[in-house]
């Protein structure tokens, strides 16, 4: 009896193989039209492929193709044998292969299907070779194994019908005898002789994957009556019904990774991925969660320094040395919930690595406020804050600073325009209404980090955008002659006294002490004035003429009884 399932079992195997055929391509559930374009009813593959769509097997592609001589690569071949066979993930230190490394996409699926796979040995190590395209030697090495049959005893001399025996590598020779024996792989005949061809070398198609495949189900794949013992067990336990993730780890630079083996269930709704610190066989939703896949194709998550977490035991970020546990929690329909296996790992310490300033701005209570993310580090001494107008990456010391903050507990500064910048490219004070970029620079023991920045439109007391008048200009013919007109709207405010038109040269900041004075308006009901060449400009107590075809940068204050706006800046050429 046992003999009996186990031969049943490595059918099934076999029937979860090809529906892994339809690489990225949707199961079917109810396949109505199982008729390809590219797959006639006189090819030699259509019943072989006909009897696995009817059966809801597989599907084809969405253009409604079979492709069936789409060719299968060895690295291809190995995610298949993973897939169809449910293989538990296993990653080993060093991979086995020279050719496919740990960051290769196929290093889990090769390390976990290597029994199942062939490779090259040389006095180098072993290579796989997984661009190279699957063979038909290939298929007979993993179907054997698949069914247990490798120690099987066959007489060698099977392969002397094969006019291509000599094609066959000299390791896999008993496999592919086996396959012969055992009818799972034949061959063709070779017309006027008696002998066969079954080329080794031969690239494995889809269809011929079918094929095979579909001469192994037809024959063993039949139904018996059978009576049970005492001791046969039922599916009493919900859970019994669904698959649990099988999880492996391996760490990749300053990462852990996790792969795991793809279950094929329609009820599959997704994984999740639990960390913790404390309990040594965590799940979701009680341990809370790093990341929630709802692709049942994802099995392969990285994690790292400062990986953000959900409602976990040990705080919102994974440190740098600190040991986790690292599972995967498969999410079926109903709210059933099948936590895998769990693994210990380290998050690696890396020497050289030092945390960068994450930062943000807001406006809390009409203040300008900087904030960055709190860095856990012994070697840091405190965080420079950094302001340029014209460099958008700015970090110290090359773009000055506003303050030095030596608590390495404090998380937010708010910039009021109290404290003047030493250093930088825009004077001493920030100007409101201006766009600044602002930054970060962490200063560890022995170097300086510098963080990302943020671009904003800064302004002491966010009141202050109310009161900023926003410029506009256009060219247009005024009494017949061409001039440029300077808009701004109406504000109203108690307050206001007027305006003044400043213009520059050569400052893209005109400023109202040292630039030129276009125009002084003590009628706030005036919010317009047309400009022209051989206008003139009061600068350093002399006047200067507006010239035809240069650029001026031209900007407006808001005069109020207690405090100077500076609008947003325009540059026009003159007419």
């Amino acid at each position: 009896m046992y003999q009996y399932f186990k031969k049943i079992l490595s059918g099934f195997l076999v029937l979860v193989f090809v529906m892994s055929l339809s690489f990225g391509v949707s199961f079917s559930q109810n396949q109505s039209n199982p008729i390809f374009s590219d797959l006639p009813q006189n090819h030699w593959a259509y019943n072989a492929v006909k009897f696995m769509v009817e059966r809801g097997i597989i599907i084809g592609y969405p253009d409604n193709t079979f492709r069936p001589d789409n060719p299968v690569t060895r690295a291809e071949f190995a995610r298949i044998m993973v897939i169809s066979l449910n293989l538990p993930i296993k990653v080993t230190d060093e991979p086995s292969f020279k050719d496919v490394p740990k960051d290769h996409w196929a290093y889990p699926y090769v390390e976990s299907a290597k029994y199942y796979l062939t490779g090259f040995r040389t006095q180098n190590g072993d290579y796989f070779k997984p661009s190279d395209y699957a063979v038909r030697e290939d298929m007979a090495v993993a179907l054997v194994k698949a069914k247990g049959l490798q120690n099987e005893n066959v007489d060698m001399n099977i392969l002397n019908n094969y006019i291509d025996k000599d094609q066959i590598s000299k390791n896999l020779a008993k496999y592919v005898a086996i396959a012969i024996a055992k009818g799972i792989m034949v061959g063709s005949p070779v017309p006027n002789s008696n002998q066969y061809k079954f080329e080794p070398q031969g690239i494995l198609t889809r269809a011929q994957a079918a094929m095979l495949l579909y001469n192994v189900l037809n024959t063993q794949l039949m139904e018996e009556k059978i009576t049970y013992d005492n001791n046969s067990s039922t599916n009493n336990n919900q859970q019994n019904n669904y698959s649990a993730p099988n999880v492996a780890a391996y760490t990749k630079g300053d990462k852990v990774v996790l792969v795991w083996n793809k279950i094929n269930d329609k009820k599959l709704k997704g994984y999740a991925v639990v960390i913790s610190k404390n309990n040594s066989s965590p799940g979701y939703p009680q341990d809370g969660y790093f990341k929630i896949f709802s692709d049942r194709n994802v099995n392969y998550v990285e994690i790292g320094v400062n990986s953000k977490y959900n409602n976990g035991d040990f705080g919102v970020y994974i440190k740098s040395g600190e040991e986790y546990y690292f599972s995967i929690t498969a999410i079926y329909e109903g709210n059933v919930y099948v936590k895998g296996n769990a693994i210990k790992m380290k998050i690696p310490v890396i020497p050289n690595y030092f945390e960068k300033p994450s930062v943000k701005y807001e406006y809390k209570e009409n203040k300008f406020v900087l904030s960055w993310r709190k860095i856990e580090d012994v070697r840091l001494v405190g965080y420079w804050i950094v302001i340029s107008k014209k460099t958008k990456e700015p970090k110290y010391p090359n773009n000055g600073y506003l303050v030095f903050i030596n608590d390495k507990n404090t998380t937010q500064y708010i910039i009021d325009n109290t404290v003047p910048y030493k250093g930088g490219d825009f004077g001493e004070f920030l100007k409101d209404g201006e766009e600044y970029y602002f930054s970060i620079t962490a200063q560890y023991q022995d170097r300086v980090v510098s963080g990302n920045s943020v671009k904003a439109v800064y302004y002491s007391n966010l009141e202050i955008a109310k009161l900023r008048p926003e410029l506009q200009a256009k060219t247009v013919k005024w009494w017949g002659q061409w001039c440029i007109n300077l808009k701004w709207e109406r504000i109203d405010n108690e307050k206001l006294q007027g305006y003044r038109v400043v213009v520059s040269e050569s400052s893209s900041s005109p400023d109202i002490n040292k630039d030129g004075l276009l125009a002084a308006i003590s009628d706030k009901n005036i919010t317009s004035i047309n400009v022209k060449a051989k206008d003139k400009y009061l600068i350093n107590g002399e006047y200067k003429e507006l010239k035809k075809g240069h650029y001026y940068y031209i900007t407006v204050y808001a005069i109020y009884s207690d405090r100077i706006v500076g609008g947003n800046v325009v540059k026009v050429k003159i007419p």
